[in-house]
């Protein structure tokens, strides 16, 4: 019974979670239990423990006495976010390019050609994944577990400020023509060239991301 309550949990964990970050729950939404619990199918009890572990994860807070909402998001914060992984990115890119073999390049090659495509559709939400597979590869395939673990502590927060920074048109042909660039620093096996320019791409999504959500 334990186990199934655990599990219960998660589901509604992972169900809330999804609709913050794909936007369906906009930042500073009341979030109240026994809606979301009608919502669900669920008792207010597993939602309940679900919003106490997305506080955890900063993406729930307070909402003076009337419970919780979804977390506000902070352009310094992001800021600050999008330098660490700077690091973490140019890190993954480089050892990428060490590792780099035809199964690597495809994978890259189809990464890129379904970023383009979702350019061209339009849909935020298809980029937002488009861009999510891309970095999540470049983890994966590294060769060090520890990037993974790390980014996935950010990047939560990250997901959030695609859905509003990839509402201007403009941006979004720039990023992937900048994925691109690095897909081909790694394919070339420069790993020097494939840090420098994964470094240099979440450095300018974070600046492009402060200055969307500061405002003109």
């Amino acid at each position: 019974m334990q186990i199934q309550k655990i599990d219960l949990v998660d589901q509604v964990y992972d169900a809330i979670r999804k609709q913050i970050l794909m936007g369906a729950l906009n930042p500073e939404s009341p979030l109240r239990q026994e809606e979301l619990a009608e919502q669900l199918g669920v008792s207010r009890q597993p939602v309940s423990h679900a919003l106490v572990l997305l506080e955890r994860e900063g993406l729930v807070s307070d909402y003076g006495r009337k419970g919780k909402m979804v977390a506000p998001i902070i352009p310094e914060h992001l800021r600050d976010l999008y330098q660490v992984r700077g690091a973490i990115d140019g890190l993954a890119a480089y050892l990428c390019a060490q590792r780099i073999d035809s199964e690597l390049e495809d994978l890259l090659s189809k990464l890129i050609d379904q970023g383009n495509s979702a350019s061209r559709d339009g849909s935020i939400q298809s980029l937002a994944l488009a861009d999510i597979a891309f970095h999540r590869a470049l983890y994966e395939q590294s060769g060090n577990p520890e990037i993974t673990k790390l980014a996935d502590q950010s990047w939560s927060h990250m997901v959030r400020s695609m859905h509003q920074v990839l509402e201007n048109y403009d941006i979004r042909s720039g990023i992937w023509d900048e994925h691109r660039l690095i897909a081909e620093a790694i394919i070339s096996g420069d790993p020097e060239l494939a840090r420098n320019r994964a470094s240099e791409h979440a450095y300018s999504a974070g600046q492009l991301t402060y200055r969307w959500l500061t405002g003109p």
